[in-house]
């Protein structure tokens, strides 16, 4: 009996002991844990103090320049943090950051939106820019663009999109910029002048697209059409290949003429040089005999030209040749 009693004390002091311990531990406050935020090479960190309340503070937080004081070149960043008390107990709380950092990835972002299957965003639909002409027939633009945020302009992108990345800005911003200028050049044409003058809208396009993001924080590296007009009506795209065809035709055969014309005024060209060339000679001949040069006496006897020609040979008929 002695020994069970014995057994029973014990037990009890285990379970006090156990409860006791468990009361020093709730307690005591949460451990405050070291927080780090680690910045990769291609990403530019800002630290922003979440706990700043004067006036002037809160009149500079939304701008560019407050931004750009923010920025840091640290690649490991400490994060501080304060106890939060969210209980009657002091015990009862959370370790909250004083702070928060805030990552721009500066790393190129690359679009084709094109009709073609494994581009754009998506990759499984056609993407292509879709504008009408002044007569209401629709074609669609394929378009590739690369675009990267400077590290000196990152403050600026974060200030225009705080909380978008690069891909989104990309994908919603730049592309329905785009598209605004692409309707608006050639809706104002009719089909054919947006055939000819596709060129010069393109080049309008990347200069206005270009300069407007830089403004933004954002660095165009390239941007134009990518492939020919994809026409929403496929018989549209048939007529032009027919046409296309028929004129290849008349310019070849037109081409034919040409060539045949010109061999025949090439060939005659030739026979009037040949024809012109002896009257030249028959006019040298004619010459030399009429200031006595062709026929001479030379030891008593007769000395005859090296060069005979028509005329000279009806002079020399008249000649008695046996003196």
């Amino acid at each position: 009996m002695k020994k069970m009693k014995k057994m029973k004390n014990y037990l009890v002091l285990v379970v006090i002991a156990i409860a006791l311990s468990s009361s020093f531990t709730s307690c005591m406050k949460p451990y405050q844990e070291e927080r780090f935020v680690e910045i990769e090479p291609n990403e530019t960190a800002f630290v922003i103090p979440l706990e700043e309340q004067t006036k002037n503070n809160q009149n500079v937080l939304n701008s560019e320049s407050y931004l750009n004081e923010k920025k840091v070149a640290a690649k490991r960043i400490g994060v501080p943090t304060r106890f939060h008390q969210t209980g009657r107990m002091s015990w009862s709380g959370e370790w909250i950051p004083t702070v928060r950092v805030i990552k721009v990835d500066r790393t190129p972002v690359t679009r084709e939106w094109t009709a073609a299957d494994g581009t754009g965003t998506s990759g499984n639909k056609k993407e292509n820019i879709e504008v009408e002409s002044k007569e209401s027939i629709g074609f669609g633009i394929g378009i590739t663009s690369t675009a990267t945020i400077p590290e000196e302009w990152a403050a600026k992108f974060l200030y225009n999109y705080n909380g978008k990345t690069l891909a989104e800005v990309m994908d919603n911003d730049v592309r329905a910029y785009i598209q605004n200028i692409l309707t608006s050049e050639f809706g104002i044409l009719i089909l054919s002048k947006c055939q000819a003058e596709r060129k010069n809208i393109y080049d309008k396009m990347r200069n206005l697209t270009t300069e407007y993001f830089s403004n933004m924080g954002i660095r165009i590296l390239n941007i134009g059409a990518a492939g020919q007009f994809d026409y929403t009506d496929e018989s549209i795209q048939i007529a032009i290949n027919e046409k296309f065809a028929s004129e290849m035709k008349i310019e070849t055969s037109s081409n034919l003429v040409a060539a045949a014309n010109n061999f025949a005024r090439a060939a005659s060209n030739i026979e009037k040089q040949k024809m012109l060339d002896a009257r030249i000679l028959n006019l040298e001949a004619d010459a030399n005999l009429k200031n006595g040069l062709a026929i001479g006496f030379e030891n008593g006897t007769t000395k005859l030209p090296d060069v005979v020609s028509p005329s000279m040979l009806e002079g020399l008929m008249g000649l008695d040749l046996t003196k």
